[in-house]
C-alpha cells in the first residue's frame, strides 16, 4: 500500500474532512429524531403535540442539512 498518497495530505485537509464527516453523522442522528418525534407523537394523546413536536423535528432536519451545504461551502 502507497502511504506517500496519505502523507501528501496536509492536515488542515484531514480537519476539513473529518468536521464534513461529523457533520454528516449529525445529519443522519436529525433523521433518527425525526422518526422517534414521529411514534412518540403517535404514542402521546395531547391535541396539538403531534403537529408542534413534527414541525420542530423538519425544523431541526432543515437547519441540520443547511448546516451541511454551509460548512461545504465554507470548507
Amino acid at each position: 500500500m502507497d502511504l506517500n498518497f496519505i502523507n501528501s495530505l496536509h492536515p488542515g485537509l484531514w480537519i476539513k474532512i473529518i468536521t464534513l464527516v461529523a457533520i454528516v453523522f449529525y445529519v443522519v442522528f436529525t433523521f433518527v429524531v425525526f422518526t422517534q418525534v414521529k411514534v412518540m407523537g403517535e404514542i402521546l394523546v395531547l391535541p396539538n403535540s403531534k403537529a408542534i413536536l413534527k414541525i420542530i423535528s423538519i425544523i431541526h432536519i432543515a437547519l441540520a442539512i443547511s448546516l451541511f451545504l454551509v460548512a461545504l461551502v465554507i470548507l
